[in-house]
């Protein structure tokens, strides 16, 4: 039997011997990629050049701005991220909106494929996925990048539609979460700009600034010494620099410059104390945070300390969780970790998530294992496993290095430019992991906590739920926690888990194969074992070295009586968090060490699945853990019960807030009565049986006669075989199939309407419009649908969010379902002012109406053609090939076929759409649900 536990370090250590004593001089700096092509122009504008085919045929443009809202000032403040919004409405070569027009012509979508942010130090835009093959489109997609440095519009009329838009935003973003932040703010950054610029801004500057204050800033701030573009993709690198030169030269470089000054956040010696409540908040979280002082090291001493740090976060991550697992944990989360505050900070952290009442216990257990690492460190086999999975996990992202997409390279160019970080190439990343990880030792990683762990800057931050009575933790209480823990002497972290062990406890008795059969459409094989099994297997030669794993069969919960649902959910989400065979989580992660192998099941509504992936080393592994998911799963009464507890405990303290009341009203109103339907209380909890929950398990994951198992994958099909034969093929069977059960739809008939008044920290308007109606399957009918889903979103952007400046944004989710029957369905969402919610509503009906008479060809063209962008056929991928070959199973339908799709797109007309829109919109049964503020 092959043994799970195999520490691949000395593997490592031998691999690299190649390379051995190569980096012995860590004060040298970091080589940066030399892939990638760099320069700075006279003016100072930085540009950074790569070609990249993937994805073969795009490529991505970005601009990055050393420019955020800390640079504003009080008549300013929002003016940082009005001004990004302002880069899409209007500038000297693209007047309005005929940019995102022309981008949308050909096939690059707004907030899709063209979008950009703001935060307190930076803002960068981004053109991405755009077809590189037409010259014409790449440069006109460089003067957008020339435009956004200097020359925008910022038109007064555009200036006062976009206020409406920003003010939405605004609306849109008062969650809890950014109440909290902006009063704790002060406290953690002491007082300091960053306390006080939130990037949205306020209110009445967004809705009163005189536009040109907004003009100031552009012409301050928006300069080439601040700037930086990249265009990484299928392009060739020459011509583009030599277009970058011109182009981007003859931007003239600002006189007298103001100083672009990094933001100084003062010491505090003494510790800061603040407490937070708010009603949406349901337990008490706790934070210690230390700030430090931070400077890029990009020497390959700094890249060496970076996996020191990196090792201590994912270690201290595993202690918690491990103390969670075994039930001893006192708080409901913790985290204690090094990394990234704000530009030119680091901080310290220790999370701790508690019960109302229960915050001292929790953050002494918390501050007890930080404490134990200081006092006793990590163990020897803790970083090992650690090690193994880092060194694991760097080769598996060395084999992939060339499937690496455009915008993940333009996204490590931003941290270049903007905080001075190095790119390093993919071969010396792999050789210098290689050399220098086995090196690191235990007392260097568990040194991390007490370096870090200081007393200047401290804060402490207590985030609560609004109860009045109720005292929280104060700070000189968790300074007496501290103190009391610091002067204990803790005990060792004792590892206790056996990792000499097998995987499995027992041998399989192997199957065989009794039929193949080729499926020439697909080139792949069919093969049928001796319990009834199906397996699909396609060969995938993508030089990936991975393998992924699908089983399917029908059933789900239709299977089921009311009365077992409840049991029905706890062996779907429960069962995964036992571990598997003898192993309980903690042991399986340990003895999984080195190991690329994984598997998890999923049971839903109308089937079961067990999914798997590994790289070919790990092949058998994977099999194994199949094989167990079906035939020794693990069932742990002591985890079962600590998981009602915990649902018990939620169920009991939710708090009620606007967002849960639309929630369950909304699921309520849609279900309408079905009794299948059931509301996650006390009483669904109650109904929770431990036994039935077994039983459950069983009887959907029990009949390999019933599964199909699909495999895709970098491997010949003669290694594959005998692993089937053995691990699939001694699956059990009864020989039964089954098929789902169909219970019936009670989505309301008709049309409803619904005005809900709610009780709201900040007013706003959300209306939701559900449709559903019936339909004829076929492919024109779903792509039809889809595209006119397109079009409305659209048309909303255009009459709703631009030209009425009512909304941030309207969504609209077209959705489709073959399963019990054939359904067409269509989701319209959107906040707004209360005072506009009746307005805009009329308008979103009226588009409705529109669209089944007209529809603008223009429109369509920009839908079809990015669309035919999206459709693009990753035939070296492997989940591209399991969906292709799980759908002709499933279907029949062969996605190969240009009747799929290329047939349909390539013919559509303004007239199907329409006609189509009319169908299923007079069709249609319609929920129309508005929830607006009770005062």
């Amino acid at each position: 039997m092959q043994k799970l536990f195999t520490l691949l370090l000395g593997v490592f250590l031998i691999s690299s011997g190649g390379y051995a004593q190569k980096f012995t001089d860590l004060s040298q700096a970091a080589p940066f990629d030399t892939t990638i092509k760099r320069g700075v122009l006279p003016n100072g504008l930085s540009y950074y050049l790569k070609r990249n085919p993937n994805p073969k045929g795009m490529a991505s443009f970005y601009i990055y701005q050393n420019v955020g809202a800390v640079l504003e000032t009080d008549k300013q403040d929002g003016l940082a991220h009005f001004l990004e919004h302002m880069a899409f409405n209007g500038t000297t070569t693209f007047p309005g909106k005929s940019m995102l027009d022309m981008l949308e012509r050909n096939g690059v979508k707004f907030g899709k494929d063209v979008n950009a942010y703001t935060t307190k130090n930076e803002t960068v835009y981004n053109i991405s996925r755009v077809p590189s093959k037409r010259k014409e489109l790449v440069d006109s997609c460089l003067i957008i990048l020339r435009d956004w440095c200097d020359e925008l519009s910022l038109d007064e009329a555009e200036i006062d539609a976009e206020r409406g838009v920003i003010s939405e935003e605004w609306r849109t973003r008062r969650t809890a979460g950014f109440r909290t932040q902006n009063k704790i703010a002060p406290t953690i950054f002491n007082g300091s700009i960053y306390a006080y610029r939130d990037v949205i801004g306020e209110l009445d500057v967004i809705k009163k600034f005189d536009p040109e204050e907004l003009r100031t800033f552009y012409h301050e701030w928006y300069r080439t010494d601040l700037q930086a573009i990249a265009i990484v993709g299928d392009v060739d690198v020459e011509a583009v620099e030599q277009r970058v030169i011109e182009l981007f030269s003859a931007i003239p470089a600002i006189e007298n410059p103001k100083e672009r000054k990094d933001v100084v956040i003062p010491d505090n010696k003494e510790p800061m104390y603040v407490q937070v409540s708010d009603k949406e908040y349901k337990n008490v979280n706790i934070n210690l945070k230390i700030r430090h002082a931070d400077v890029a090291d990009n020497t390959l001493q700094g890249l060496r300390d970076s996996y020191v740090i990196s090792f201590f976060n994912t270690l201290m991550k595993g202690r918690y969780k491990e103390q969670l697992l075994s039930g001893k944990a006192p708080y409901i989360n913790a985290s204690a970790s090094y990394g990234v505050f704000e530009r030119g900070y680091k901080a310290f952290n220790l999370y701790v998530t508690a019960n109302v009442g229960k915050e001292s216990e929790a953050f002494e257990a918390a501050y007890t294992e930080l404490q134990r690492v200081i006092q006793q460190g990590f163990t020897e086999a803790e970083l090992e496993r650690l090690k193994t999975n880092t060194l694991v996990s760097i080769k598996n992202g060395y084999n992939k290095r060339k499937s690496i997409n455009s915008d993940s390279y333009c996204k490590a160019i931003k941290r270049a430019y903007l905080e001075d970080a190095i790119i390093t190439d993919a071969k010396f990343k792999y050789e210098f992991a290689n050399e220098i990880i086995p090196g690191i030792t235990k007392e260097e990683v568990s040194a991390v906590a007490a370096k870090y762990l200081s007393d200047l800057n401290r804060s402490y931050v207590i985030t609560t739920p609004d109860k009045q009575g109720v005292d929280f933790i104060s700070q000189k209480q968790l300074e007496a926690i501290i103190a009391k823990v610091e002067k204990s002497v803790i005990a060792p972290y004792e590892d206790g888990s056996n990792l000499d062990v097998d995987l499995m406890s027992t041998t399989p008795v192997a199957g065989e194969i009794v039929n193949e059969q080729n499926i020439e459409e697909f080139n792949a094989e069919e093969w049928t074992l001796s319990n009834g099994a199906k397996v699909i297997f396609k060969q995938v030669n993508n030089n990936t070295n991975s393998v992924i794993l699908n089983a399917k069969s029908k059933g789900g919960d239709s299977m089921y009586e009311v009365a077992d649902l409840p049991s029905f959910k706890a062996a779907s989400g429960f069962i995964s968090g036992f571990g598997i065979g003898n192993h309980d989580p903690i042991q399986l992660k340990k003895i999984s060490a080195g190991k690329t192998a994984g598997c998890s099941y999923k049971m839903g509504t109308y089937n079961e699945s067990v999914t798997a992936k590994a790289m070919i080393q790990d092949l058998e592994t994977m099999f194994q853990l199949v094989y167990m998911r079906f035939e020794e799963p693990r069932f742990d009464r002591m985890a079962f019960d600590k998981l009602m507890e915990r649902n018990y405990y939620n169920v009991e303290n939710e708090t009620r807030t606007a967002k849960t009341i639309m929630r369950d009203t909304l699921a309520t109103i849609t279900a309408n009565g079905n009794p299948r339907v059931l509301k996650f209380d006390k009483t669904f909890l109650d109904q929770i049986d431990y036994e039935r929950m077994q039983e459950i398990y069983f009887e959907r994951l029990s009949n390999a006669a019933d599964f199909t198992f699909f495999i895709v994958g970098d491997v010949d099909a003669e290694i594959i075989k005998p692993l089937v034969e053995e691990y699939i093929g001694s699956i059990n069977t009864t020989g039964n199939t089954e098929n789902w059960i169909d219970h019936g739809d009670f989505f309301p008939k008709g049309k409803h309407e619904h005005r809900i008044y709610l009780p709201m920290e900040e007013p706003k308007a959300t209306v939701n419009l559900t449709m559903r109606a019936n339909a004829d399957y076929s492919r024109e009918t779903t792509i039809y649908h889809n595209i006119l889903g397109s079009i409305l979103n659209l048309r909303y952007t255009e009459n709703i969010r631009e030209k009425e400046g009512g909304t941030y944004g309207v969504s609209v989710r077209p959705t489709g379902s073959r399963i019990p029957e054939m359904k067409l369905g269509l989701e319209i969402k959107f906040d707004c002012d209360p005072a506009k919610a009746d307005y805009l509503k009329k308008l979103v009906y009226k588009e409705l109406k529109t669209v089944q008479k007209t529809v603008l060809q223009s429109d369509l063209d920009k839908v079809v053609l990015n669309m035919k962008k999206n459709s693009f056929k990753a035939l070296k991928n492997n989940n591209y090939w399991m969906s292709v070959i799980q759908t002709y199973y499933e279907s029949g339908e062969n996605r190969m076929s240009p009747e799929y799709f290329e047939n349909v797109i390539n013919n559509v007309t303004t007239k199907d759409i329409s006609k189509a829109a009319k169908k299923f919109l007079k069709n249609a049964d319609v929920l129309d649900i508005m929830f607006l503020p009770e005062h």
